[in-house]
């Protein structure tokens, strides 16, 4: 059996080296965590809010295990919120056909140069969301005449984590 000759060998030894560094790489950004007492808390935690408008906060968080390329963060959230058509003399209100739909981000990024060995701080999100009262024809109204109001809204929020993005961070993630 031969001996392998390093000497004679270097482009062996170049993959090899670029192996083990592409591995060791990958182990230090494949373990996304919040640090312990660090995971942001968002509030409110309800996903049903009577009335159109969703404000809250989320509050900082501090992570780890992640690469060293760009990290957005943020609350995305979407709304459902049923209609109500009201003739001209109000004595007739009835369902709408559609509901009132609206969708919100805010997302913020955390750049590469801020990333140190793997962890990145989050800064504290805050948020307001307002789903508008649609047209009478959006609504799904007899006609335009009718007049539209907005019953209980249905919120689903999420706190979200990408890098890069639009990859996203499982482990980070959270509706709340």
């Amino acid at each position: 059996m031969e001996r392998m000759n390093f000497r004679t060998k270097p482009s062996i030894v170049l993959v090899l080296l670029l192996m083990i560094g592409s591995t060791v790489g990958v182990a230090w950004g494949a373990n996304p965590h919040y640090n312990k007492g660090n995971q942001p808390i968002c509030s409110p935690l309800s996903n049903t809010v009577t009335g159109t408008t969703f404000t809250g906060t989320c509050t900082a968080g501090l992570v780890s295990g992640v690469g060293n390329a760009d990290l957005t963060f943020g609350v995305i959230a979407s709304v459902t919120a049923g209609t109500f058509c009201h003739n001209p003399g109000n004595s007739n209100i009835v369902p709408g056909q559609n509901p009132a739909t609206a969708q919100f981000a805010n997302l913020q990024t955390v750049p590469a140069s801020q990333i140190k060995n793997g962890t990145a701080s989050l800064s504290a999100v805050s948020f307001t969301f307002t789903v508008s009262t649609p047209t009478p024809a959006a609504a799904g109204c007899p006609n335009d005449s009718w007049t539209v109001t907005l019953g209980t809204a249905t919120w689903t929020a999420s706190y979200v984590v990408y890098q890069p993005f639009p990859t996203l961070i499982n482990s980070l993630s959270f509706s709340f």
